[in-house]
């Protein structure tokens, strides 16, 4: 007896609800790739904006190859905020520092006065003589490629400190080394931040305190006497924190300074 021919299986028509929605699916996956796409290429493009304005700023200065001379008369008149130069060598940090009349504009105003969310580095504007007093707070960005103060989440690392302990700063009157005290991560709210400190008692209370809350102090000695920068930057680990490194201002020897006169002639003449 013959076999009976199998009926052959018709594919199961998709539904037109399900067709809808997977190309729904389809498209909105496509727009998140491509939105994603341009937020990558905007976020890159104002990093290279960003570079691109400091390394003019670094030109007018004269501090692409830093020798501790700066020409704040220069920098004066592309903005005459400038209160400083602060230089890290093998670090990204070698920028101008302003002081303003708040803390509000230099968050997204470059040096040059144009928008960006990098910013510039800026002294507290409450502080009265900016690296001439007790403690001088400095505030900058932490930018996800480094710049700004983006780098100094390296210095959480003592073996890094270690090898890098010390950096320059360069004010219109002086000439000082940045002898690397503490690295701190605090909240935005932290007593560090009080400045303008008068008293010996005051002084010696904040030295004390912070070698406390210290996540690690160096070699270096402070007293009431001295004259300290604190450089505070974002931090991401909790909600406000700040990631904090505070150094002693040490000026520059006679000889230092007799060299970098001498430097500055030859780079004015373009004698060897």
């Amino acid at each position: 007896m013959a076999k009976k021919a199998k009926k052959s299986r018709k594919p199961k028509k998709i539904s037109k609800v399900r067709r809808i929605a997977e190309n729904v699916i389809l498209i909105a996956l496509l727009g998140i790739m491509l939105i994603s796409a341009y937020n990558v290429y905007t976020i890159l493009s104002a990093y290279k904006e960003n570079k691109k304005s400091y390394d003019k700023v670094s030109t007018v200065a004269g501090a692409e190859i830093f020798t501790g001379n700066i020409d704040f008369e220069e920098l004066s008149k592309i903005n005459p905020d400038i209160v400083g130069w602060l230089y890290y060598k093998d670090n990204k940090i070698n920028y101008p520092i302003v002081q303003g009349n708040d803390n509000n504009k230099y968050l997204t105003t470059l040096f040059d006065g144009n928008y960006s969310a990098a910013g510039t580095l800026f002294v507290e504007y409450t502080t009265k003589k900016a690296f001439n007093q007790f403690n001088t707070i400095v505030y900058g960005h932490h930018m996800r490629d480094g710049s700004m103060f983006g780098d100094l989440k390296k210095l959480r690392d003592r073996e890094y400190c270690d090898k890098n302990p010390r950096m320059e700063l360069i004010t219109p009157k002086g000439k000082y080394h940045v002898d690397i005290w503490v690295f701190l991560n605090e909240p935005a709210d932290s007593s560090l931040y009080l400045t303008n400190l008068k008293e010996v008692t005051e002084k010696r209370e904040y030295i004390d305190k912070i070698e406390t809350i210290a996540e690690y102090t160096t070699s270096v000695t402070v007293t009431p006497k001295d004259k300290l920068i604190v450089l505070s930057t974002c931090a991401y680990e909790y909600k406000d924190a700040r990631y904090v490194v505070i150094g002693k201002l040490v000026p520059w020897t006679k000889e230092e300074l007799q060299a970098a006169k001498v430097q500055d002639i030859k780079d004015a003449t373009g004698i060897e």
